[in-house]
């Protein structure tokens, strides 16, 4: 799901990075069974970017105020649509 962006893109079916952690390309596990909070940018274009200088962490790795932050707290003071 997306928390922000909704207003350039409607839906992101693929995210785009560097070739390699050289250029700042990330490394992420391929399977379903690992989620990520990804920070990034939408391009001009709609391509969804993400380097090493985002913010990129496991969804378990988040403590549980930060997930209820983003699902809740954030939302509020915010003109962003959080979902």
């Amino acid at each position: 799901q997306m928390f922000k962006g909704f207003q350039k893109l409607k839906d992101v079916q693929y995210v785009y990075t560097p070739f390699d952690s050289s250029l700042c390309g990330v490394k992420l596990e391929a399977n379903n069974k690992k989620q990520y909070l990804l920070t990034g940018q939408i391009l001009s274009d709609g391509k969804v970017l993400i380097h090493l200088c985002n913010y990129i962490e496991p969804w378990d790795d988040l403590s549980l105020s930060q997930k209820r932050s983003l699902n809740q707290r954030y939302q509020m003071g915010c003109g962003c649509k959080v979902s």
